[in-house]
């Protein structure tokens, strides 16, 4: 997986130069489009990779070059657009990738937690849980053994 992050367009097909028909690309906009995000999807289309995209309607133009139109409406209820439903889709899309690799996710995250841990990555200030078999004896009034 790429996430092809740049300020200018001539990078953005720097960084997608490779793309082909073994490649998936997930396009992400909503109103205002971008025409930078626009354009990479017409040329991984062009290049015959699969696109897929996360907008708002299905009059969205980023579903113009996309074989797979996920549709998140982000209706504008007050000055700020609201994220939610996107999010969730994205959400979704992650978990449900995750459910198909997931030995492969269980791998990358222990290696992940030792290494934080090897190379100091987090203070070690997270409570640590009680062991389930460790338990408390409360003395009360009857007990045979207070």
């Amino acid at each position: 997986m790429i996430l092809l992050h740049t300020n200018n367009s001539s990078e953005l097909f720097e960084q997608m130069v490779r793309i082909g028909k073994d490649d998936v690309m997930i396009g992400i906009s909503f109103p205002r489009y971008s025409l930078r995000t626009l354009k990479a999807l017409e040329f991984a289309n062009n290049r015959n990779a699969k696109v897929i995209t996360i907008t708002d309607s299905v009059h969205s133009p980023m579903n113009l070059y996309s074989s797979c139109n996920l549709i998140a409406e982000s209706d504008m209820v007050s000055m700020v657009d609201s994220l939610v439903a996107p999010l969730s889709v994205i959400n979704a899309l992650i978990v449900a990738l995750c459910m198909r690799r997931q030995d492969e996710v269980a791998d990358t995250l222990e290696s992940l937690e030792q290494i934080w841990e090897d190379y100091q990555v987090y203070e070690n200030d997270e409570i640590d849980y009680m062991d389930d078999k460790l338990k408390m004896h409360y003395a009360y009034a009857g007990d045979p053994d207070v």
